[in-house]
């Protein structure tokens, strides 16, 4: 037998304590959903399309049920009989394609990978071997992979009824563009494309499911970032009361917004359930997660930039076109599209910008979230437009940063699209920047090895980031608001229940702190769950970089609403004025008075003769938590502040661009980051340095390909190449502190470095290619893309 050791309580550092929860996951004791077990449980497997686009004429799963072991097999149509649909709940977007999906495909494949049927079964050997026996007779459909060739008047239509492809338009002039490009002494036109990569969890999608039909009960457990939103979906699918539903998120091995969708097999697991009146359980493999789960990223910008001769921006115009894929998921998968039209005007001072945004569907996986959801597209933009427009007026990129900035006089500034940024000052943020990355020496060492003919490069980029951002406007559902519910049991322990979905954040470590730090107590003597709602009314899950800004602020609003009860009981016994009760080392004092934190709980359930009159006993609340200063839909001017709040950051990295073999290698990165109030540098570190990883992927070594029929071409981790600890570059942070006006003073800090990193790995590859005059103006510079530019410039 293996001894495992027990916990211990997490070390302090000088910059914050270690998170608590790492000893439990690193000593094999957390519970994912792989170790979630019942007695009698069986096990889906689901039969997907391997065309790109064909209609189902039939379907046949006679064969699979004569197989020992199978307890059922279930099409579409079947199911689709009893059950309800998917939808976006976006009627008041008129511009956007009404659609209605079922659990599995009814009619009519879309994309390679699209579930068809399901079979329940003993083990998952046997529910996949009886995948073999389902016979499917397909009419097959031209289909069309290219997003460009989507827009053609004469592309395959993956919506008959639509006539075209375009899932979304939505157009947003701001400003006086006409005058902005009329008084221009130049115009930059550009085309910058971004690939389509995945979000890559340990643990893809999967769910567990029970049905209990004597109390009519659902419990579902599933790998999700927003189980409460999950939990609403789950109700309008299986008709059953959202009362009578609990979904429960175990351990994950990350999110990374890909868990923020609710895909179509976790409500199958939930209407299976029902069926078969077993427990059941699907769990994505990896080719499932990399050809049918939420893709992200892909965009092209067709963008003109109006410009002055001393370098400033006057205008600018982007054609913004995202792929979907096939659009069948929910929340939204045209989301991030959205949010990079918002976020292109960045740190600049733009007022006169216009976008004309189509989202288009094509035949490949759903498009949607990835850590950054869509604001990494729009920085890529912008910071390319100013070095781009600085390599053409001969300025120096810092120069034209310096030109085109929010002056500080002009802060809290509203940005062209409506977003209110109350951040601290860019210019000391890039001084910041420059300072640390010790810019003028990089540049110095960059002259001299170009020299000796290397290709070394400097770059940098600047970021702004909307933070908990309202959600409503995506979802037709939902908001901004989080939920927590603190109790002071009678021996003086605190619990705390979050309504946000950890995956790796350190929660169980920063809420304990918020709440102790207002209690006066120590973080050891509180307890903090997440995840489950039957415990907690309603949550908005983790997403948007959102879990410290609305969770920290929902959990610090409760501990004060029972502190304030626990200093009234304190002034009754100690016969003291309430305002001068002071709370610190778990003790309340008046002078030299002094009660215990855990005599005050016990008067409170115990000894309730002890409270003052009139009071209720008990020490527990739940409360909401609400910024009020977010739009769920724009103005009658298009405008609208999307966040709650904003984060900055700024990046310089230097690179060696090897011109034989395309590999790019980082020498040098600097992270200037403001997240307002930093509750624990340690995870905030952390959480950037994960992001950092992101980026070196998603820009160097990340692609999902498709051929021209639609056909995947990237199905396994032997096609889909990501970092690995040879990898690693670290990172220099630099941490800035501008509260914010919101409870705690929390700006976010989950996504920055993955937004601004590689835009500055763009521009510092762009700068070590200007000996060969080669730009950069897409995203994927992996490899085989880098020499492919390089070929191309040299045939040129």
């Amino acid at each position: 037998m293996t001894a495992v050791a027990p916990p211990v309580a997490p070390p302090e550092t000088t910059t914050g304590t270690l998170r608590r929860e790492d000893t439990r996951l690193l000593c094999g004791q957390g519970e994912y959903l792989g170790d979630v077990q019942r007695p009698d449980l069986k096990h889906i497997a689901i039969l997907r399309s391997p065309l790109a686009h064909a209609r189902i004429r039939d379907i046949d799963v006679s064969g699979a049920l004569t197989l020992p072991g199978v307890i059922g097999a279930f099409t579409g149509a079947e199911l689709a009989a009893d059950t309800g649909t998917f939808n976006h709940h976006l009627e008041a977007i008129p511009t956007l394609r009404q659609i209605n999906w079922s659990v599995l495909a009814v009619d009519k494949v879309r994309f390679v990978g699209e579930a068809v049927a399901a079979v329940v079964a003993d083990s998952r050997y046997i529910a996949e071997d009886a995948l073999e026996l389902i016979e499917v007779d397909y009419e097959e459909l031209p289909a069309v992979s290219d997003v460009e060739a989507a827009l053609e008047g004469d592309s395959p239509q993956l919506y008959e009824d639509w006539g075209d492809n375009v899932f979304l338009y939505i157009p947003g002039p701001h400003g006086d563009t006409e005058t902005a490009f009329a008084n221009a002494d130049g115009v930059l036109e550009e085309k910058f494309t971004h690939h389509r990569i995945i979000g890559l969890p340990l643990d893809g999608h999967g769910a567990l499911g029970e049905f209990d039909p004597a109390t009519g009960r659902l419990v579902l457990h599933a790998s999700t970032q927003i189980p409460h939103f999950l939990r609403t979906v789950l109700a309008e699918i299986t008709g059953l009361s959202e009362a009578k539903i609990r979904v429960v998120a175990p351990d994950m091995g990350g999110g990374f917004g890909n868990k923020v969708h609710m895909v179509r097999e976790e409500a199958l697991v939930a209407v299976l359930a029902m069926r078969v009146r077993h427990p059941v359980v699907w769990k994505q493999d990896r080719t499932e997660s990399l050809t049918a789960s939420v893709h992200s990223r892909q965009q092209v910008h067709n963008v003109e930039a109006a410009y002055r001769n001393d370098g400033r921006i006057l205008g600018l115009r982007a054609e913004i076109i995202a792929d979907v894929g096939s659009p069948e998921l929910y929340v939204i998968g045209a989301g991030p599209a959205i949010v990079t039209t918002a976020i292109v005007p960045n740190c600049y001072d733009l007022q006169d910008y216009a976008f004309e945004l189509r989202c288009v569907a094509t035949n490949k996986a759903p498009m949607g979230a990835y850590r950054g959801y869509g604001q990494g597209q729009a920085v890529f933009l912008i910071e390319r437009v100013l070095d781009l427009v600085g390599e053409k007026l001969g300025i120096d990129p810092v120069e034209m940063r310096r030109i085109n900035m929010i002056p500080d006089e002009q802060r809290p500034y509203v940005t062209a699209t409506g977003a209110v940024l109350d951040c601290g000052s860019f210019h000391d943020q890039l001084s910041d920047l420059l300072e640390g990355a010790d810019y003028d020496a990089a540049c110095r060492r960059r002259d001299e090895a170009r020299t000796e003919d290397r290709l070394v490069g400097v770059g940098i980029a600047q970021m702004v980031e909307a933070t908990a951002p309202n959600i409503h406007g995506l979802a037709g559902q939902f908001g901004v608001y989080e939920m927590a519910m603190l109790a002071v049991q009678p021996d003086g322990k605190v619990n705390v229940v979050v309504g946000t979905k950890s995956q790796g954040q350190g929660h169980e470590t920063i809420f304990a702190k918020a709440a102790a730090d207002e209690l006066g107590i120590s973080p050891d003597d509180v307890t903090v769950s997440d995840g489950d709602t039957g415990v907690l009314p309603y949550g908005s899950g983790t997403w948007g970089s959102r879990s410290v800004v609305m969770g920290g602020g929902a959990v610090i609003k409760a501990a004060r609403q029972v502190r304030d009860k626990m200093v009234a009981i304190a002034a009754g016994l100690l016969d003291a004025p309430a305002d001068q009760i002071t709370v610190s080392d778990g003790f309340f004092r008046f002078g030299e008075a002094a009660i215990p934190f855990a005599q005050i709980a016990s008067a409170a359930y115990l000894h309730t003769f002890l409270l003052p009159p009139g009071m209720d006993p008990g020490l527990s609340v739940i409360v909401g938590y609400d910024s009020f200063n977010t739009s769920p839909f724009p103005d009658e001017r298009g405008k609208m502040n999307v966040a709650a709040t904003y984060a900055t950051a700024a990046a310089a990295a230097v690179v060696e661009v090897d011109p034989a073999t395309g590999v790019v290698s980082v020498g040098d990165l600097t992270i200037v980051h403001d997240c307002g109030t930093v509750m624990n540098q340690v995870i905030l570190d952390g959480q950037i340095h994960g992001a950092v990883m992101q980026a070196i992927g998603q820009t160097f070594f990340e692609e999902l390909h498709y051929d021209e029929n639609g056909q995947p071409l990237t199905t396994t981790l032997l096609d889909y190449a990501i970092p690995t600890f040879g990898d690693v570059v670290e990172p220099r942070i630099i941490h800035r502190e501008t509260p914010s006006d919101l409870i705690g003073g929390y700006r976010g800090a989950g996504e920055g470095a993955l937004i601004v990193v590689p835009a500055a790995l763009a521009a510092a590859v762009h700068d070590a290619l200007v000996p060969l005059g080669v730009p950069i103006t897409q995203a994927n510079l992996s490899p085989p893309r880098l020499r492919e530019l390089l070929r191309g410039h040299s045939a040129a």
